[in-house]
């Protein structure tokens, strides 16, 4: 669920967002040194926050700010046997002119 809120008066240049993604828990059952395991992840949820300012009718700057908490999480699990990490936090930052 993702929301923006456009400032008003002095400040209406400038946008707030804030959004959160959530998963319920999952498992697969891999093969590792033991045999066959169960990997399990619990629920969790990834917060997002935005920014962005608008010069002009052509001309804005977007900040994102992803996983803003640095929850760590897998992006996949079982596939192939295998885990992998998720994103870590990181920051986006976007120039858009419009023709």
């Amino acid at each position: 669920m993702f929301t923006t809120y456009r400032l008003p008066g002095a400040w209406r240049d400038l946008t707030l967002g804030s959004g959160v993604n959530w998963q319920s828990s999952n498992y697969t059952i891999a093969n590792g040194p033991n045999g066959a395991e169960r990997v399990q992840q619990g629920a969790y949820a990834l917060v997002s926050l935005m920014a962005r300012y608008q010069f002009n009718p052509r001309l804005s700057l977007q900040v994102n700010l992803n996983n803003a908490f640095d929850r760590k999480y897998y992006s996949q699990i079982g596939y192939y046997s295998h885990g992998a990490w998720g994103a870590p936090r990181n920051v986006l930052a976007m120039l858009s002119y419009r023709f």
